[in-house]
């Protein structure tokens, strides 16, 4: 029902002839889990219409939501998944569902952030990823830290959300 109500009416404002992403943190009971829609559109302009995060939220209903949000995504093309530690259940019933080769099962490593904060942060300097104005969002992206030579979120960086809880970056993770 909370589905129907809120996640339908964003769904149903997506268009059809530009192609639709997803990338998600995995989190279920300490840190944030993140999903994040992410539209590419004709002038290659990268843009999260929406996210949906989850504190505390059983696995399966994390997987309900994931699969309702992705069945739904028109023109849906890949996503990327967190797959370390608890994450890994999710990113493999999602490769069985969409297939091997559309989701990425994530195992963030100082290889993975090398070869993708770069490109990342590029990608945002140069104004080719619009994100919400949100100031949570905006503080997680602010708990980057160059660490042996890359950019990452340390282990122990938080921030208070507007709710007044603990954030990890996660919605930055999942962008």
């Amino acid at each position: 029902e909370w589905l129907v109500e809120h996640v339908a009416p964003l769904l149903a404002k997506l268009d059809p002839a530009e192609r639709h992403y997803f990338g998600q943190d995995f989190a279920r009971s300490t840190d944030l889990s993140v999903l994040v829609p992410l539209v590419i559109s004709a002038g290659l302009l990268r843009r999260v219409p929406f996210l949906i995060e989850m504190r505390k939220v059983p696995f399966k209903q994390q997987e309900q939501i994931l699969f309702y949000v992705v069945d739904q995504l028109p023109n849906f093309m890949a996503g990327a998944l967190d797959a370390r530690g608890n994450g890994e259940y999710l990113a493999e019933v999602a490769a069985q569902r969409y297939g091997w080769t559309r989701i990425e099962q994530v195992k963030a490593s100082p290889q993975w952030y090398g070869d993708n904060m770069p490109k990342y942060k590029s990608a945002l300097e140069d104004g080719h990823v619009q994100l919400p104005a949100d100031v949570d969002l905006l503080a997680d992206h602010g708990l980057f830290q160059q660490v042996g030579g890359y950019a990452k979120i340390p282990d122990n960086a938080k921030t208070k959300g507007t709710d007044g809880k603990p954030r990890h970056g996660d919605a930055a993770m999942a962008c």
